[in-house]
């Protein structure tokens, strides 16, 4: 996946937990934030965000929690 399309990737994951996490604590941010894209990205979308994040990619606390969640994200 290109660069721009990864950072494009992050940014659509740090606006979802922004926006699903608002008024929640972190846990509940996180869960719906791993609701969210286990329902609506696409597996290839949610293995470029994985392997970012295993890599050693920076991620907020929450879409970094949403990614290590006992939820398999990347099926």
């Amino acid at each position: 996946m290109a660069p721009k399309q990864l950072q494009q990737l992050i940014k659509m994951a740090e606006q979802i937990a922004l926006n699903l996490g608002a008024g929640h604590d972190d846990a509940t941010a996180a869960h719906r934030t791993g609701v969210h894209i286990r329902h609506f990205w696409t597996p290839a979308m949610r293995r470029q965000l994985g392997t970012f994040r295993d890599g050693g990619g920076k991620v907020s606390p929450i879409v970094a929690a949403a990614l290590a969640a006992g939820d398999d994200l990347s099926q």
